[in-house]
C-alpha cells in the first residue's frame, strides 16, 4: 500500500496541480455543517416550511460553491524547481521552491510537511519563492519527504490538498564540536606551545582580555604589573603562509561520530583562521585550499563518511 502511494505521489520537475493530484473532503467544521443541514431538511419536510426549505437549499449551495472554490484556488500551480541548502545535521534545511500561479490571485494557500508549514504568499507576479523548513536527523544525503499544498479557502468548510513526493535531496554536514587547545598542536595549528611566542607569518594585531588556555608567552606582563589586569597578546595568521593539514589519525575523540564532529569544528576553525587546510581522511584525502567551496567540499567529504561498523 504504501509502494502504491509513493508511486502515485511521485512527480518530477516541474509539475502541475492538476485534477489527478488534487484531492478534496469535508473539514470537522464542514462536517458540522453538513449535519446542521441534514438536521434542517429534516424539520423542513416534517413541517413542509417553504422558507426552511430555501434556507436549507441556499446554505447547501453555499457549501458545493465553497468545495469548487477550494478546488479551483489549488487547480494550476506550477512548482517549477527547487532544491535544499546544506545545513549542519540538526539544525533546519531550507526547502526553496519556485511557483508559477498561471491565473488570478490565489487565497491561504499553505505548503506543509509533516508538523512544518508555511503560508504561500501571493503577490501580483506570477513565480513566487517560498521556503519551508525541513529538520535534519543524520549526516548525509537524505531525501526530501512527502511534502502537502492545501487549502481551506473560502468558508473553511472543505480541504484541498495535494500530496506530492519531489526528487529532490539534500546535504546534512556533521554537526561540528569546538576544537581543542591540543588538537592544534598535533596538526600544527595554535597550540600551547605555539603561545610562548610569535610565529613565523603571524603579525601583532592587539591586546584582548586574557583566557585560561593562554600560555605565559601571550600575557601582556606590563598591563598587569600597572594593575589592569591580565592583558594577553593578540596574533592573527597572514593567509597564504602556512598550510595545516587535518589529519583523521591525530584527532582524539570518545566515539566515531564525536571523532567526525572533531573534524568538522577543526575545517571551521581553520576557516576562520584563514590558513590553507586539508583534509587526510581514512580512504580519501581532500587538497589544501580554502574558501566557502573548500569548506563544502571538507564538510560533504565528512558528512559521507561511512557508518561506524
Amino acid at each position: 500500500m504504501q509502494q502504491y502511494w509513493a508511486a502515485r505521489h511521485k512527480a518530477g520537475l516541474p509539475v502541475t496541480l492538476t485534477r489527478r493530484r488534487i484531492f478534496i473532503l469535508p473539514t470537522k467544521a464542514g462536517l458540522i455543517f453538513c449535519l446542521f443541514l441534514l438536521a434542517m431538511l429534516v424539520a423542513a419536510i416534517n413541517y413542509t416550511n417553504n422558507l426552511a426549505f430555501l434556507l436549507t437549499f441556499l446554505l447547501g449551495s453555499l457549501a458545493i460553491l465553497s468545495a469548487i472554490h477550494a478546488y479551483a484556488n489549488l487547480a494550476g500551480v506550477v512548482i517549477l524547481h527547487g532544491h535544499l541548502d546544506p545545513v549542519a545535521c540538526g539544525q533546519d534545511a531550507p526547502l526553496t521552491l519556485t511557483l508559477h500561479n498561471g491565473k488570478g490571485q490565489r487565497h491561504a494557500l499553505v505548503l506543509s510537511q509533516a508538523k512544518r508549514s508555511v503560508q504561500i504568499q501571493w503577490g501580483q507576479e506570477e513565480q513566487h519563492q517560498v521556503m519551508l523548513p525541513i529538520p535534519t536527523l543524520r549526516r548525509g544525503y537524505f531525501a526530501l519527504g512527502p511534502i502537502q499544498v492545501h487549502t481551506r479557502y473560502p468558508l473553511g468548510l472543505f480541504r484541498a490538498w495535494s500530496p506530492l513526493i519531489l526528487p529532490l535531496q539534500g546535504l546534512a554536514y556533521p554537526a561540528s564540536l569546538p576544537p581543542r587547545v591540543h588538537d592544534w598542536e598535533h596538526l600544527g595549528g595554535y597550540g600551547s606551545d605555539h603561545d610562548t611566542h610569535k610565529a613565523a607569518g603571524e603579525e601583532f594585531v592587539g591586546l584582548r582580555p586574557y583566557r585560561p588556555e593562554d600560555g605565559p608567552g601571550r600575557v601582556y606582563w606590563k598591563a598587569s604589573a600597572r594593575g589592569s589586569g591580565l592583558q594577553a597578546k593578540e596574533y592573527h595568521q597572514q593567509q597564504g603562509n602556512r598550510t595545516v593539514v587535518l589529519d583523521w589519525d591525530q584527532v582524539q575523540a570518545h566515539d566515531y561520530e564525536q571523532r567526525i564532529s572533531r573534524m568538522a569544528g577543526l575545517v571551521l576553525e581553520a576557516e576562520k583562521k584563514g590558513v590553507a587546510y586539508g583534509l587526510r581522511l581514512p580512504g580519501q584525502s581532500v587538497a589544501p585550499s580554502s574558501g566557502l567551496a573548500h569548506v563544502h567540499n571538507c564538510l560533504k567529504a565528512l558528512a559521507l563518511m561511512p557508518e561506524e561498523t
